[in-house]
């Protein structure tokens, strides 16, 4: 069952999406659907006061990628690599703003949010592609920032996390030094326009559709028979052997509810140590909604404990 914190929250997405004017084109459904994913900072709350926060960038395949560096008060010796969500369409450094600085107090991590390129101006691979080479990059120069670079962990929420996969799956392939862990929160695992998962139906509306994923999509990934591939859908890659220690999480009410599970039976049988949490009562991009729900603090609690031992 929805908790009241939970519906409060869908009621007022809701009532923004409502009072949209029907887009006149595509250009303007576009920035309607980036506006209302950005929206999702509205419920953050509020600042930690012991993080601070710096702009940085780090060398990628089209030119320099930028990133926002966090540091905590307390700590601060080890790494976490943030894909932020959003489709891969929308979302940015700003709209998980509030989110990691919270994130980075709780875990005592640095966190360096990566600004990937986005579609429709720039379709897969691009921001796979920046999402590896930032990762290499701040693998490399972790010393440097302060931090371990043996014990560099990376995460994502939502397309964030389907991210994260591919970036452990990535680095594994080209014989690299993986993560030292993986955090996924609530993750797309598989861009199929015909997966079979009732979720998709069974939780519609609380957050996303299938149509809203489908429209997301069809920006991120056009050529159907390209969502096959691994590299946008990683619950079909053949190996998921060799990854890192993974977090998953998933929430009861989320239409990627039970592709989430199917990634983690996946992980689970190819031998990776895997902690896989289900939230009750909570809906898709939680992380994001401290200010309205108060079980994102509990989250943000065991992703620290998770990655205290990594």
């Amino acid at each position: 069952m929805l908790t009241t914190e939970a519906k409060a929250v869908l009621a007022d997405l809701a009532r923004k999406s409502a009072v949209q004017i029907e887009p006149a084109d595509a250009a303007q459904k576009l920035a309607q659907a980036r506006a209302l994913t950005g929206s999702l900072k509205d419920y953050s709350g509020s600042a930690p006061e012991d993080v601070a926060a710096e702009e940085m960038t780090t060398d990628g395949p089209a030119g320099p990628i930028p990133a926002r560096l966090y540091r905590p008060g307390k700590g601060g010796n080890r790494l976490l690599v943030w894909y932020h969500g959003g489709g891969a369409m929308a979302g940015s450094l700003d709209s998980h703003d509030m989110a990691l600085r919270q994130l980075s107090s709780a875990t005592g991590r640095v966190i360096a949010s990566v600004d990937y390129r986005l579609a429709p101006e720039h379709i897969s691979p691009a921001p796979q592609e920046d999402c590896i080479a930032a990762t290499r990059a701040l693998i490399g120069c972790a010393a440097e920032l302060g931090c371990d670079p043996d014990r560099v962990a990376i995460g994502g929420d939502s397309i964030g996390g389907l991210f994260a996969a591919v970036v452990a799956i990535a680095l594994r392939d080209a014989g690299e030094p993986v993560p030292s862990a993986v955090v996924m929160l609530y993750p797309n695992t598989d861009l199929r326009p015909d997966r079979p998962f009732a979720s998709l139906d069974s939780e519609a509306g609380h957050v996303m559709t299938r149509e809203s994923l489908a429209y997301e999509n069809s920006l991120f990934v056009p050529r159907v028979e390209d969502r096959t591939d691994p590299f946008v859908s990683p619950l079909l890659a053949p190996d998921l052997s060799r990854l890192p220690p993974t977090l998953l999480v998933l929430c009861e009410h989320d239409p990627l509810r039970d592709e989430g599970e199917a990634f983690g039976r996946r992980l689970a049988e190819a031998g990776v140590r895997l902690e896989q949490r289900l939230y009750p009562g909570m809906i898709h991009g939680f992380l994001q909604m401290e200010g309205w729900i108060k079980a994102a603090a509990d989250l943000r609690t065991d992703i620290a404990h998770f990655l205290s031992s990594h």
